[in-house]
């Protein structure tokens, strides 16, 4: 059981119990509220209505109940809070058994016409997207697929990313409340589409200046008029300061309308918001680049408070849902146009801003996922950037999405641009999942966080793949058609001076024995006049003969098999030259089909 196992089986046991508790406590409070709400009445009944008494017991015990239905809002939240910690240790527990299918595959982000993205399995299920996500905000998930498909080369920026991985991973506790507050609510794309549109829009407020005298006089005059009213001399004046307040509100009906479709019902998502950034602004970092992330939303001013003064004037318009509340408050305070008001003047000041706090957050929430990555996986090691000469180097490469006890490591080199590595090997004897391994660990790499490996050094450089190519009846392309498209994207990629890492695996392949050979040998010999390093596996061992007319620049690696008592034996052990052994036909004797 690894450091992680221990920290989540704790957590996991210790939010368990606080359910418990928190639970109970919900259920005492049933019994006191409704008690409570008993006592309201009650004096009436007993000291009659027009006793002193009454009032003053009758109010306390409106107090009391009020102060109970307050105090048993924040145990609910206290509840689901808790019961969403729980629930994170207990997934995480899952997914170190390499049980990950409850979390997001991002299915939607699949594209096949991506540099590698489709023959690397970085989306839908069992994919490494799925593997690697953790994140609670639609932005911070957008913001993960996109590192995935477009990751950064610079040696710095990459440096920098593994110091702020390195560290979250060194703190879950920090990124399991992160990821709960988060989880409170859950935003939905078109939710924060709206908010994000904020940042774009400038709203306009006819007579704003008259608005803000009216706010403070009319409520006044309100105060005024009611005096007489409750001693008993004329309600006239009172029905008088009503009528124009509801006249007022009416007179402003459209504006207020559209201000609530803009603003409302989002209390809960901004609330959400404003938790993260508070919760961000309160971290203790010691990386750059957390640091830089933290700096800013606390200055000038700590966006978690400036965020908190949007949802509570929010939350305050949503008051309007309720008839009663809506009539008193609007009867007496102005309460719609105040809350508009206080709204236009919010976006006025700080709409420019809300999209730099929530890149932050998704900052945050992407780097968090990667964080928990690292942390799950302690004997992955932090690659070294080289960014001079190509290099790619690795001590027992393994494929991170494999069980540890599945998974075999291989021992690699490749040094230098213009290389083409050629790798043979019989049907399923590992040739496809190596060549999967390799891309997959240099795109973890070029994230910034750790590798399936003991060590390794990489360039970073962008990776190109042609290994699942298919044929599509809409754009009336055949299998061959659309794998010569793809191999023309990455020759005018290199001859436009963007070196290549090219992962090929079986190369024409829809084209007959003769014409596959003689083209795949014209392809290898134009990669190696190009800034590219090829990997290529193949079952033309025809092709592994250029070796011998490239012999500084091409280089064979294979696959073998054993057959011991007619059964096949893998290792998955990379080896040099080229494979002995093929089983196509002892396959089919095996299976019955000869």
């Amino acid at each position: 059981m690894n450091s992680a196992q221990i920290f989540y089986q704790q957590k996991a046991e210790e939010y368990s119990i606080q359910l418990k508790a928190v639970s109970a406590n919900l259920r005492r409070f049933a019994w006191f509220r409704f008690f409570a709400f008993l006592l309201i009445p009650a004096p009436a009944l007993i000291f009659g209505l027009k006793s002193p008494l009454t009032f003053v017991v009758g109010a306390a015990a409106l107090v009391l109940f009020l102060f109970l239905v307050k105090k048993n809002i924040q145990v609910e939240k206290r509840k689901k809070e808790t019961a969403i910690l729980k629930k994170l240790c207990e997934d995480e527990l899952l997914a170190l058994k390499h049980k990950y299918s409850h979390f997001k595959n991002g299915i939607e982000y699949t594209d096949p016409d991506h540099f590698y993205a489709y023959d690397l399995d970085l989306f839908g299920e069992g994919s490494l997207f799925q593997y690697l996500n953790r994140t609670v905000t639609v932005d911070g998930e957008m913001l993960l697929a996109k590192i995935l498909v477009h990751p950064p080369f610079e040696k710095e920026e990459i440096n920098e990313r593994q110091q702020a991985i390195k560290e979250l991973a060194q703190n879950p506790g920090w990124r399991l409340h992160f990821r709960a507050t988060g989880l409170m609510f859950e935003e939905s794309k078109e939710l924060n589409l709206e908010i994000r549109a904020w940042t774009k829009t400038t709203l306009n407020l006819e007579k704003a200046g008259i608005i803000n005298h009216l706010l403070w006089l009319i409520p006044l005059l309100t105060m005024v008029a009611a005096i007489p009213a409750i001693l008993g001399i004329s309600k006239l004046f009172l029905w008088v300061t009503i009528i124009i307040q509801w006249s007022l509100i009416l007179f402003f009906s459209k504006q207020i309308s559209f201000y609530f479709r803009y603003f409302g019902r989002k209390s809960a998502l901004l609330e959400k918001y404003m938790a993260l950034l508070e919760y961000i602004g309160k971290g203790d970092f010691k990386s750059e680049k957390l640091l830089q992330m933290k700096h800013s939303v606390i200055h000038p001013k700590p966006a978690g408070k400036t965020f908190s003064e949007l949802k509570n004037w929010v939350n305050r318009f949503e008051y309007r849902q309720n008839i009663i509340v809506a009539f008193l408050l609007n009867s007496l305070l102005l309460w719609d146009i105040r809350c508009m008001f206080h709204l236009w003047r919010w976006h006025q000041q700080h709409h420019g801003e809300i999209a730099g706090w929530l890149d932050a957050i998704a900052a945050f929430d992407e780097l968090i996922t990667f964080g928990g990555f690292a942390g799950n996986h302690p004997g992955f090691v932090y690659p070294e950037v080289a960014n001079d000469n190509f290099i790619f180097r690795a001590e027992q490469l393994g494929h991170p999405l494999l069980p540890q006890n599945k998974r075999v490591g291989n021992d690699f080199t490749v040094a230098g641009w213009s290389k083409a590595v050629i790798i043979t090997g019989a049907n399923m004897a590992g040739k496809s999942t190596f060549l999967r391994t390799v891309g997959i660990n240099l795109i973890l790499a070029e994230t910034g966080a750790p590798v399936c490996a003991q060590c390794m050094v990489f360039t970073p450089v962008q990776l190109f793949t042609n290994m699942r190519t298919t044929d599509s009846l809409q754009k009336e392309e055949s299998y061959f058609f659309a794998e010569l498209k793809r191999i023309k994207r990455v020759l005018e990629l290199l001859e436009n001076g963007m070196p290549v890492f090219v992962i090929l695996d079986e190369m024409l392949k829809g084209t007959n024995s003769l014409d596959k050979l003689n083209g795949s040998k014209e392809l290898v010999k134009k990669l190696l006049q190009l800034p590219a390093v090829s990997f290529i596996a193949t079952h033309d061992l025809k092709l592994s003969e250029m070796e011998v007319n490239f012999p500084e620049q091409v280089s064979n690696l294979c696959f073998e098999i054993k057959i011991e008592s007619n059964e096949m034996v893998f290792d998955y052990k990379l080896s040099d030259g080229v494979t002995q052994t093929m089983n196509a036909t002892f396959l089919m004797r095996k299976m019955g089909i000869i």
